[in-house]
């Protein structure tokens, strides 16, 4: 990856990546992350910097997209931890005190999650992005993973703080899941929710937060094809086979969301 798509500005190359300036430090982050974790201090040090740029002083939020017009829940939450790893707490506090503003100002958790932030909460939006800005508790397949990659953030700022406070609102995002589709712990979009509950039950020790994890890894695993890989159908890749070719990708997410759930089952 250092050699081929790290740029000298610690930007990625980005090319043929459909959604590369629509989530854009998404990737950073999590390679920012696994740097951290391989002692890969000026790597990690590059991406953070690069992520750094998205920051929005006036929100503590990371923008999503390329013209830093928008904030959404997965970009915030993969930024904040990025910058937890590579030791930038305040930035991570920022994305923190950002997930709790958005969730203080949801109407109703039971209809549903607005996971976009405009200089205010989105909720106005055409059909087509729906997905996009709400988890719409009255349809399936949705973006679960949003509920869970708040939580994962939050639990690890309780940590690594100390602070109650986070990890209550960790909790607050996986009891919210709850309301969602009766798939919400079924899909390939469920696997964060799992990884969220475990870090939060790692603290909690609450059996609640322990039979969240339990139920997304007997979700996952129902998805999981003979060979051992999984496909993405009808959510992250669409209805069509050659869009589910893609297997990689989410059969290498799904292993390494199990194995920080600490629930490894059928690789």
């Amino acid at each position: 990856m250092e050699q081929r798509y790290l740029l000298a500005s610690g930007d990625l190359d980005g090319a043929g990546v459909p959604w590369f300036s629509i989530y854009r430090t998404y990737p950073h982050s999590w390679l920012c992350c696994a740097a951290a974790m391989r002692g890969r201090f000026g790597l990690a040090r590059q991406l953070a910097d690069r992520i750094a740029t998205f920051h929005n002083p006036a929100s503590d939020g990371f923008f999503a997209d390329e013209a830093c017009t928008i904030e959404e829940i997965m970009t915030t939450s993969m930024a904040g931890l990025a910058s937890l790893w590579a030791g930038r707490l305040e930035l991570a506090r920022g994305a923190g005190r950002w997930l709790k503003n958005l969730l203080a100002v949801q109407p109703d958790l039971h209809r549903g999650l607005y996971t976009s932030w405009r200089n205010g909460l989105v909720t106005e939006f055409s059909e087509a992005d729906a997905a996009g800005h709400f988890v719409d508790g009255g349809k399936t397949r949705q973006y679960y993973f949003q509920y869970g990659i708040a939580a994962a953030l939050l639990s690890s700022l309780a940590g690594a703080t100390g602070e109650a406070h986070w990890l209550d609102t960790a909790r607050a995002f996986l009891q919210a899941s709850a309301h969602a589709a009766e798939d919400r712990y079924q899909t390939p979009q469920s696997g964060k929710i799992g990884w969220g509950a475990a870090w939060t039950y790692r603290l909690s020790q609450l059996e609640e937060d322990r039979e969240l994890v339990h139920a997304v890894i007997d979700g996952l695993g129902a998805l999981q094809n003979d060979d051992g890989s999984w496909l993405a159908t009808g959510v992250y890749g669409g209805a069509r086979a050659e869009a589910d070719s893609v297997v990689i990708d989410v059969t290498s997410e799904f292993v390494a969301l199990q194995a920080s759930m600490g629930l490894v089952k059928g690789v």
